[in-house]
């Protein structure tokens, strides 16, 4: 199970990386912010990214949710209840399982976008968010097999 943790851990970090620096105004992997909206925000409408303080706090939650896996995976100990570990990764099995499902419903918050982030939500996100939540999933069950 270290390997899966690592795994969701180097994604969810690079992940949160990115969004420290969408929260600096970088605007990479595209060129303009009315591209990087479109993109990896999606609602009709925005003309512009959520705040810094939002973002970087996205940013932290999603670092720390990787460091939930590196723990659900017995890799990193943390001072916390064993409760705890079992609970933050139903958690987060289901946070990811229920976001990346909603990538293919044509209704709810994530079914009325734009393109380019319909399609790359579609292709790309929902995927590899279904692919962390079964990751979590994993985590969870080899704990509770075990």
């Amino acid at each position: 199970m270290g390997q899966i943790s690592i795994l969701v851990f180097v994604i969810l970090l690079a992940t949160a990386s990115i969004h420290v620096l969408w929260g600096f105004g970088g605007t990479w992997p595209l060129r303009t912010k009315q591209e990087l909206i479109n993109a990896v925000v999606g609602a009709k409408g925005m003309t512009r990214m959520p705040g810094k303080f939002l973002t970087l706090l996205v940013a932290v939650g999603i670092a720390a949710a990787g460091v939930f896996a590196l723990w659900g995976g017995g890799v990193v100990d943390l001072p916390l209840p064993s409760w705890m570990r079992i609970a933050s990764l139903a958690v987060l099995a289901a946070i990811f399982l229920l976001r990346g499902v909603a990538s293919y419903l044509p209704f709810g918050p994530i079914g009325d976008t734009v393109e380019p982030f319909r399609t790359l939500n579609m292709r790309y996100y929902g995927p590899l968010i279904l692919a962390i939540g079964v990751g979590y999933l994993s985590l969870l069950l080899s704990i509770l097999w075990a």
